[in-house]
Protein backbone atom coordinates (compact mmCIF):
# COMPACT_ATOMS: atom_id res chain seq x y z
CA UNK A 1 0.00 0.00 0.00
CA UNK A 2 1.49 3.38 -0.81
CA UNK A 3 1.20 6.34 1.24
CA UNK A 4 -1.04 8.21 -0.82
CA UNK A 5 -3.54 5.89 -0.22
CA UNK A 6 -6.42 7.80 1.18
CA UNK A 7 -8.84 5.67 3.56
CA UNK A 8 -12.32 4.37 1.90
CA UNK A 9 -10.30 3.57 -1.30
CA UNK A 10 -11.25 0.30 -2.48
CA UNK A 11 -8.61 -2.12 -2.43
CA UNK A 12 -9.01 -2.85 -6.14
CA UNK A 13 -8.41 0.53 -7.07
CA UNK A 14 -5.47 1.01 -5.00
CA UNK A 15 -4.19 -2.68 -6.43
CA UNK A 16 -5.16 -1.24 -9.76
CA UNK A 17 -3.04 1.75 -9.36
CA UNK A 18 -0.16 0.55 -7.97
CA UNK A 19 0.28 -2.12 -11.04
CA UNK A 20 -0.54 1.24 -13.24
CA UNK A 21 2.17 3.06 -11.58
CA UNK A 22 5.00 0.19 -11.81
CA UNK A 23 4.20 0.48 -15.68
CA UNK A 24 5.55 4.05 -15.02
CA UNK A 25 9.06 2.31 -15.06
CA UNK A 26 10.77 1.72 -18.27
CA UNK A 27 10.15 -1.64 -19.73
CA UNK A 28 13.90 -2.41 -21.20
CA UNK A 29 15.63 -2.01 -18.39
CA UNK A 30 13.06 -2.49 -15.61
CA UNK A 31 14.83 -5.32 -13.83
CA UNK A 32 17.85 -3.13 -13.89
CA UNK A 33 15.78 -0.52 -11.56
CA UNK A 34 14.07 -2.96 -9.32
CA UNK A 35 17.86 -4.33 -8.57
CA UNK A 36 18.26 -1.02 -7.99
CA UNK A 37 15.68 -0.41 -5.32
CA UNK A 38 15.90 -3.88 -3.67
CA UNK A 39 19.46 -3.13 -3.22
CA UNK A 40 18.93 0.09 -1.44
CA UNK A 41 15.86 -1.36 0.71
CA UNK A 42 18.08 -3.71 1.68
CA UNK A 43 20.64 -1.22 2.93
CA UNK A 44 18.23 0.42 4.78
CA UNK A 45 16.68 -2.85 6.43
CA UNK A 46 20.51 -3.83 7.72
CA UNK A 47 21.17 -0.48 8.90
CA UNK A 48 17.78 -0.31 10.49
CA UNK A 49 17.13 2.62 8.61
CA UNK A 50 12.90 3.98 8.13
CA UNK A 51 13.18 6.67 6.29
CA UNK A 52 13.72 8.03 3.33
CA UNK A 53 15.13 11.77 4.42
CA UNK A 54 18.13 13.26 2.54
CA UNK A 55 20.90 12.26 4.92
CA UNK A 56 19.83 8.77 4.21
CA UNK A 57 20.51 9.27 0.29
CA UNK A 58 23.16 10.64 0.92
CA UNK A 59 24.82 8.33 2.86
CA UNK A 60 23.99 5.56 0.63
CA UNK A 61 25.49 7.18 -2.27
CA UNK A 62 28.29 8.33 -0.18
CA UNK A 63 28.50 4.51 0.43
CA UNK A 64 28.63 3.22 -3.10
CA UNK A 65 31.02 6.05 -4.13
CA UNK A 66 33.41 3.73 -2.31
CA UNK A 67 32.95 1.49 -5.01
CA UNK A 68 31.64 3.29 -7.80
CA UNK A 69 32.72 5.81 -10.17
CA UNK A 70 30.82 9.04 -10.17
CA UNK A 71 28.81 7.96 -13.05
CA UNK A 72 27.37 4.91 -11.55
CA UNK A 73 26.57 7.12 -8.70
CA UNK A 74 24.29 9.20 -10.63
CA UNK A 75 22.95 6.44 -12.70
CA UNK A 76 21.78 4.75 -9.20
CA UNK A 77 20.87 7.63 -8.41
CA UNK A 78 18.57 8.56 -11.39
CA UNK A 79 17.36 4.77 -10.56
CA UNK A 80 16.50 5.24 -7.50
CA UNK A 81 14.45 8.42 -7.82
CA UNK A 82 12.06 7.12 -10.28
CA UNK A 83 11.59 3.82 -8.27
CA UNK A 84 11.06 5.64 -4.75
CA UNK A 85 8.56 7.81 -6.56
CA UNK A 86 6.79 5.25 -8.02
CA UNK A 87 6.74 3.34 -5.05
CA UNK A 88 7.06 5.06 -2.54
CA UNK A 89 5.69 8.83 -3.66
CA UNK A 90 9.13 10.37 -2.58
CA UNK A 91 10.75 12.74 -4.95
CA UNK A 92 14.45 12.80 -3.94
CA UNK A 93 15.38 15.15 -6.48
CA UNK A 94 14.20 17.56 -4.29
CA UNK A 95 17.29 16.81 -1.79
CA UNK A 96 19.88 19.62 -2.92
CA UNK A 97 22.60 18.20 -0.70
CA UNK A 98 22.49 14.82 -2.85
CA UNK A 99 22.47 16.57 -6.16
CA UNK A 100 25.48 18.29 -4.98
CA UNK A 101 27.08 15.70 -3.33
CA UNK A 102 26.69 13.98 -6.62
CA UNK A 103 27.56 17.05 -8.90
CA UNK A 104 31.46 17.58 -6.19
CA UNK A 105 31.78 13.95 -7.10
CA UNK A 106 31.52 14.37 -11.17
CA UNK A 107 34.31 16.93 -10.35
CA UNK A 108 37.66 16.24 -12.40
CA UNK A 109 36.01 13.04 -13.53
CA UNK A 110 36.79 12.37 -17.10
CA UNK A 111 35.13 9.16 -19.07
CA UNK A 112 37.03 6.48 -20.99
CA UNK A 113 36.85 7.05 -24.56
CA UNK A 114 36.10 3.78 -27.12
CA UNK A 115 38.95 3.42 -29.43
CA UNK A 116 37.19 3.22 -33.00
CA UNK A 117 39.20 1.83 -35.66
CA UNK A 118 40.00 3.73 -38.72
CA UNK A 119 39.16 2.32 -42.33
CA UNK A 120 42.80 1.85 -43.20
CA UNK A 121 42.61 -0.42 -39.55
CA UNK A 122 40.20 -2.65 -40.79
CA UNK A 123 41.76 -3.22 -44.23
CA UNK A 124 44.91 -4.13 -42.95
CA UNK A 125 43.10 -6.63 -40.47
CA UNK A 126 41.38 -8.13 -43.23
CA UNK A 127 44.34 -8.44 -46.20
CA UNK A 128 47.15 -9.42 -43.39
CA UNK A 129 45.52 -11.68 -40.72
CA UNK A 130 45.72 -14.95 -40.73
CA UNK A 131 42.44 -16.75 -41.99
CA UNK A 132 43.31 -20.19 -40.51
CA UNK A 133 42.61 -17.75 -36.45
CA UNK A 134 40.38 -14.72 -37.99
CA UNK A 135 38.13 -16.15 -40.53
CA UNK A 136 35.18 -15.62 -38.74
CA UNK A 137 36.30 -12.37 -37.56
CA UNK A 138 36.88 -11.13 -41.25
CA UNK A 139 33.71 -12.41 -42.71
CA UNK A 140 31.53 -10.24 -39.57
CA UNK A 141 33.62 -6.96 -41.04
CA UNK A 142 31.95 -7.43 -44.60
CA UNK A 143 28.10 -7.42 -42.78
Amino acid sequence: MMDTDLPGTPPEITAIANQASTALLPVKSFTIYENTYQKFMEWRHQNNIHSFSENVILTYLSELSKNFKSSTLWSSYSMLKSTLSVKQNINIGEYPKVRAYLKRKNEGYSPKKSRVLEKEQILKFIKEAPDETFLLAKVSCYK
